[in-house]
């Protein structure tokens, strides 16, 4: 069978509507990461899992609490549609019903059968690690996000925070592309992480370093900058 090759892509789920046919751990897991993307969630399954049922109950998703059947109008308006039941011919019939529909369905341990897979994901904030094998070995992927959740901590969170808020200010006040390129590229030589980790970066520190930019905003104040930082870590 011909391997597939996957085109990466960033969805916008936030207050879409998403649909996962089954109730067990896999049905779990899938509804947790379209919480946190933001997606507006729907579980169709006669039984859930505690957490699922938990989630619904103080309406985080939506559960269908029904065996699954064709023409059900929470699969008809879904932007995303998840197979993820513990009986094929089920999963298959969601499958089929969801192409003809014209969806983007993801069957559960059948990346062949899928028209989208879900990578292993690392979420730092606005830092978002995606980790995929196209399906061969999940076990891989399980192992790369690992390798990565430990170069990549929590500090990244905060850290591209920061950088977004100085952007926006370099944004406002420099007009030239050219300068405000060379002031976003020396930020990256600023020693910002391991002060982040270090814990010492307050809200003190951070209001002095955008009143630096504001007062001059030019590549030379992004130098001074930089040994400014270099004196507190």
């Amino acid at each position: 069978m011909r391997s597939k090759n996957y085109y990466p892509l960033m969805l916008d789920l936030q207050d879409k509507p998403c649909v996962i046919i089954g109730g067990g751990a896999v049905a779990e897991r899938k509804a947790e990461s379209l919480i946190e993307a933001g997606a507006s969630v729907t579980v169709i399954s006669p039984v859930c899992t505690h957490k699922l049922v938990q989630w619904a109950e103080s309406g985080v998703l939506e559960a269908v609490y029904e065996t699954y059947r064709t023409q059900m109008p929470q699969v008809q308006r879904a932007v995303l549609v998840f197979a993820a039941t513990d009986r094929p011919d089920i999963n298959e019939a969601v499958r089929l019903e969801a192409e003809a529909l014209g969806k983007l369905v993801n069957v559960a341990d059948d990346a062949e059968r899928s028209g989208f897979i879900v990578p292993a994901a690392v979420r730092r904030g606005r830092l978002l690690l995606a980790v995929s094998t196209a399906g061969a070995s999940p076990a891989v992927a399980r192992k790369v996000k690992q390798e990565l959740e430990q170069s990549f901590g929590e500090e990244y969170g905060e850290y591209l925070e920061l950088l977004q808020e100085l952007r926006l200010i370099v944004q406002r006040m420099v007009s030239d592309t050219k300068v405000r390129q060379e002031m976003f590229r020396r930020m990256l030589d600023w020693e910002l992480l391991p002060w982040i980790r270090s814990g010492e970066l307050q809200a003190a520190e951070k209001d002095e370093l955008i009143r630096r930019i504001e007062l001059e905003p030019t590549p030379g104040t992004m130098e001074r900058i930089r040994i400014w930082i270099q004196h507190h870590t």
